[in-house]
């Protein structure tokens, strides 16, 4: 991907563990859905690992994933999950080599 100053950005994975439940991720993807991919999300997959609820992504940029984390997740988290502490950031993040 080439961003507008004509530099070359690498896409970027991540992998959350977020304390949210199914019917929890369910009502936050309904608020974020549009403004995730405005922002560059081109992969989601989302489902229970080990007890745990686990959504993998890849995005194009890191800012493009950290303006959607400040903007539209942070919101809806406090909408869908008050009063549970702070917004569920990714446990890894890693530049995407091939797609």
């Amino acid at each position: 991907m080439i961003d507008e100053k004509g530099d070359l950005t690498m896409a970027i994975g991540v992998v959350w563990y977020p304390p949210i439940d199914q019917q929890a991720y369910d009502a936050m993807r309904e608020k974020v859905l549009a403004a995730s991919l405005a922002n560059g999300q081109q992969f989601h997959a989302a489902g229970e690992a080990d007890g745990r609820w686990c959504i993998i992504e890849v995005w194009e940029t890191r800012d493009g994933l950290e303006r959607f984390i400040r903007e539209d997740l942070a919101p809806a988290f406090g909408i869908v999950e008050p009063g549970q502490g702070d917004v569920p950031r990714p446990e890894l993040i890693f530049d995407v080599h091939a797609r």
